[in-house]
């Protein structure tokens, strides 16, 4: 087999500098930040109060969760240890709950994430709140009813022209926000 891999090479420097003109016009702004007591998300009608209070936006957006307090985070992470092993002798796709990669980290920040689509159903997820077959954080099918504050920061990507932004773009973006923070929970993009 015979491949050009110069051509190769200079097509995937092509490519790189094309990505970084996209990612040059675009913009990453605080959009939103949501505060939920654990007991306000206990329950969906509850939690849909808060919910809907959730501004639309029509960009992706990169999302922040963190714990407010060290000493409940620490309470929090042994509950999930606790929960995790009796998970992983579940059956997979039956009663199993597919759990965020434990990453075991010293931060305060439980999970990095983005949406292109639906943030809402996304946040639902990650509460806990929404199904089990999506890996998610799903905090309160294992935080046994502790009571903490949870805070949750989003950040909207704009483009400065009117190209559509791309989904790799914002994993980009996404990873540098996973690499800044540590998180305690996710996988880190793929990229």
């Amino acid at each position: 087999m015979k491949i050009d891999t110069k051509q190769i090479v200079k097509q995937s420097e092509e490519f790189a500098m094309n990505i970084a003109k996209q990612v040059s016009k675009i913009t990453v702004k605080p959009f939103c930040e949501i505060s939920f007591h654990s007991l306000e998300f206990r329950d969906r009608t509850t939690l849909k109060k808060h919910i809907d209070k959730i501004p639309k936006s029509n960009n992706p957006l990169i999302y922040v969760l963190q714990v407010q307090s060290s000493k409940k985070l620490k309470k929090l992470i042994e509950n999930f240890e606790n929960y995790h092993s009796a998970n992983k002798l579940k059956i997979r796709n039956m009663d199993r709950v597919n759990l965020s990669r434990y990453n075991k980290t010293l931060s305060d920040v439980l999970y990095v994430g983005s949406s292109t689509t639906d943030f809402k159903t996304r946040i639902k997820n990650h509460l806990g709140t929404e199904g089990t077959r999506v890996y998610s954080v799903h905090l309160c099918k294992w935080d046994n009813c502790l009571e903490y504050d949870l805070k949750i920061f989003a950040y909207e990507v704009i483009s400065k022209s009117d190209e559509t932004i791309e989904r790799f773009i914002v994993e980009i973006l996404e990873q540098q926000f996973w690499d800044k923070l540590s998180p305690i929970f996710g996988k880190r993009s793929g990229l």
